[in-house]
């Protein structure tokens, strides 16, 4: 971890404005579906080569609109809700890329609760708020790590348990508990968790302590800041020390594509404002300079809107609304789930 913060790697402020993309087809890398990558630096492309063009994407999950209230868990909705949450792990895009999610994580590194990377010569830098107003999370609020203490699990590990409805514990080899024989509305809050919130390659069934107090933090609506809970998991994963999954597919593409649209906003604002003004008759009618401060300032407004999720932030959530009504979130990723054991054959998490 302490190579991967401390490193001058490629996501520096500046060194994008400053530095043309190498787009030489030799430098480049190609993808089948006609997109391509192009980088800074060598360092760079050699950081990216070795330890992120092959990582694996988390599959991307949701809990698809309505869902909780369809199936009658009323108390899970209202907490979903009460919490912030339900932004969060009910919204879908209607695609993602790999290769940009991985050029993302692999420029990704985190310095005074401020997350930086870069894509493609565009510079990404998002605080906590602005992070929480993109990702649709609380920004404020108690860190998971402060949750109710060092022996908080284990003081209070049966009554987590009891609150998930489980009559029957089982506990892995490991010695953790299972979520075997509890109720849906309780199975469903750990799939929240282990899928959506901390996506892990395996495990799913198993609680470690950090679940655990999650699943509590959820079930009783915890004020956590939930925004910093999320920019911590993908500093981890963005380290190299550890094949991570590189988690959060949706937000990550949301990310860069809202920064790639405000960083091209203002590259053709600077390009106006510094070029040489062109000698040319006067002409009638023509803008004066007031008119021309006020559509300068007019632009400039419109580059900042998305730190306040605008228009743009609205009109991308109404086309997930939209994705999901037509069962895109349903058919692409509750199929195939090997996650629910028996007697709860036939839910939408599938069977063992």
């Amino acid at each position: 971890m302490a190579k991967d913060k401390n490193r001058a790697g490629a996501s520096g402020k500046s060194k994008a404005k400053s530095r043309a993309p190498v787009t030489n087809p030799e430098d480049r890398i190609d993808y089948n579906d006609g997109t391509y990558l192009w980088f800074d630096s060598e360092e760079e492309r050699t950081r990216f080569l070795t330890f992120f063009s092959k990582r694996v994407v988390a599959p991307p999950r949701i809990i698809p609109e309505r869902y909780p209230e369809l199936q009658g868990y009323d108390d899970l909705d209202a907490q979903l809700h009460q919490a912030g949450l339900w932004p969060f792990v009910s919204r879908a895009r209607k695609e993602i890329n790999p290769a940009l999610i991985r050029a993302f994580y692999s420029n990704l590194r985190c310095e005074d609760d401020v997350l930086y990377s870069l894509v493609k010569s565009t510079p990404i830098e998002l605080t906590v708020e602005r992070f929480g107003r993109i990702a649709g999370l609380p920004f404020q609020g108690d860190d998971v790590s402060h949750y109710g203490g060092e022996d908080w699990v284990l003081n209070n590990e049966g009554l987590i348990l009891n609150e998930l409805g489980i009559t029957e514990l089982k506990r892995h080899a490991s010695g953790r508990p299972t979520i075997h024989s509890a109720k849906p509305e309780g199975r469903l809050v750990l799939y929240i968790v282990t899928r959506i919130l901390k996506p892990r390659k395996h495990g799913h069934t198993i609680m470690h302590g950090e679940d655990l107090k999650l699943m509590h933090a959820i079930m009783h609506s915890a004020p956590i800041n939930w925004a910093k809970f999320v920019m911590i998991n993908m500093t981890i994963a963005a380290s190299t020390e550890h094949d991570h999954l590189l988690p959060y597919p949706f937000l990550a593409t949301k990310i860069w594509t809202i920064s790639n649209q405000t960083f091209l906003k203002r590259s053709d604002n600077t390009a106006a404002a510094t070029a040489e003004p062109r000698r040319t008759a006067p002409a009638a009618g023509p803008a004066g300079p007031q008119a021309r401060a006020n559509l300068a300032s007019i632009a400039d407004s419109l580059n900042r809107l998305h730190l306040k999720v605008d228009g743009m932030g609205g009109c991308l959530e109404r086309l997930d609304v939209a994705v999901q009504r037509q069962g895109y979130a349903m058919n692409s990723y509750f199929q195939g789930i090997n996650y629910v054991p028996p007697p709860y054959h036939g839910t939408f998490l599938g069977q063992v």
